[in-house]
């Protein structure tokens, strides 16, 4: 992830006289990948042989560990989600998001961390279920005190905020490691991401390596999946129209299809998804460090050196898409005059082979958000007409804040 400094870079590389043939050298020494190809190109090479590092105790005796290619991890990943997108597990899905809101429901709450608390604690399980109360308690902290580090300001963190987020780092780590241990010892297992890896990769990846990988994965859903959240409140609630349209779509159908079929049965729901990952894509800047030497359109990067790969400025490339900073889902309807692209240049999950694997998931779940926002519960916004996105590490909602309603009651709060 790239400072806070990189909006401003953002912005001057959109700037009309800068460089912007895709790829080119930045004053401070990384190079900027920018064109789609080139950025898949890159990518595709970097991580085509991505293992998992020794294990600690290997390190400590100064051996090699049995080699654990990503791929395999990821394989069995991928596996796994098929799983996790059945009807039974979206149901449960559903119905975590469900008891988030309403926990919320009637109070005063800034709309973007209730994305981040939504999307984050509905899928944690999904990860690594059949945790105590007291351990999810600490996986938030983690999640938390990432969130902050994301969006700290010029300063930087304090001392304590460092502090805690360390302390935190570390809980998570002892909660992980220890239900690996319980499930290796046998006795139950559990539908989630954690699973595989104790059946299959554990004794080739050790409980280091094992813990690195379920631990990855929390990391991932602390950031984008809520971010993406926080930008499809954003147009539901300053979009009356297409919130109007959505909720046509869904009285038409039951919550019952939406668990069955996914996205399939409501496709204008999914098409403004689609829409919100393109136009908000997270994060918008990646930094990469090349871990071999790579050549990328003439320019050469030696193992080590920085490039950045950004996918908000593929999702907004005027080459490739039409009126691309025109918030507009009908873009993606069958009968549409200029259909998107895809390929490489739609990119809201990433490229091959890093490419998140909880793509499917994450876009059923932002439909059920909808859904959810749609019929059961409404957003009503503070200061409906301050509300805007900034572009920060993700982009921000700002001034987004206000209460979580039934649909049809009068909500009264002080002006």
């Amino acid at each position: 992830m790239t400072g806070r400094d990189d909006p401003d870079l953002l912005a001057n590389l959109r700037a009309p006289n800068a460089e912007h043939d895709g790829v080119f050298w930045h004053g401070d020494g990384r190079l900027m990948v920018f064109d789609a190809d080139a950025a898949s190109q890159a990518n595709a090479e970097n991580f085509a042989d991505l293992t998992l590092p020794d294990r600690f105790v290997d390190q400590i005796r100064g051996r090699r560990s049995p080699a654990v290619s990503w791929r395999q991890v990821r394989s069995l990943w991928l596996s796994q989600m098929r799983v996790l997108s059945g009807e039974n597990q979206l149901r449960a899905l559903a119905g975590r998001m469900a008891r988030i809101l309403d926990n919320r429901r009637d109070q005063h709450v800034d709309f973007v961390w209730l994305s981040h608390e939504v999307m984050f604690r509905a899928l944690v399980p999904a990860v690594i279920d059949g945790l105590s109360t007291s351990e999810l308690t600490w996986l938030g902290r983690d999640a938390i005190a990432k969130l902050t580090r994301l969006d700290a300001g010029p300063g930087g963190q304090t001392r304590w905020q460092k502090w805690q987020a360390v302390v935190a780092q570390l809980h998570t780590g002892r909660v992980v490691r220890r239900e690996i241990c319980r499930r290796a010892r046998g006795g139950y297992t559990r539908v989630d991401l954690t699973q595989p890896i104790v059946d299959r990769l554990l004794p080739s990846l050790g409980p280091d390596r094992a813990l690195e990988a379920v631990t990855t994965v929390l990391t991932a859903i602390a950031g984008p999946p809520g971010a993406a959240a926080s930008c499809l409140m954003y147009e539901l609630a300053t979009r009356p129209e297409w919130a109007a349209t959505l909720m046509e779509e869904f009285a038409a159908g039951s919550v019952e299809q939406l668990y069955r079929t996914g996205t399939r049965s409501a496709p204008i729901a999914h098409q403004f998804v689609k829409e919100v990952l393109r136009m908000w894509s997270a994060p918008l800047l990646m930094t990469r460090s090349a871990r071999v030497p790579l050549t990328v359109r003439a320019n050469r990067l030696t193992v080590g050196q920085h490039y950045l790969v950004s996918p908000y400025l593929v999702n907004h490339d005027e080459r490739h898409w039409s009126d691309p900073d025109t918030f507009d889902p009908n873009r993606w309807a069958a009968g549409a005059d200029r259909r998107p692209p895809g390929g490489p240049y739609y990119v809201p999950f990433g490229w091959a082979p890093t490419a998140c694997i909880g793509a499917g998931l994450g876009s059923v779940q932002l439909v059920l958000l909808a859904y959810l926002l749609c019929t059961r519960f409404r957003l009503e916004l503070r200061a409906p007409d301050a509300a805007r996105v900034a572009l920060g590490a993700v982009p921000r909602p700002l001034d987004f804040d206000g209460w979580v309603r039934r649909p049809g009651s009068s909500g009264s709060h002080a002006p």
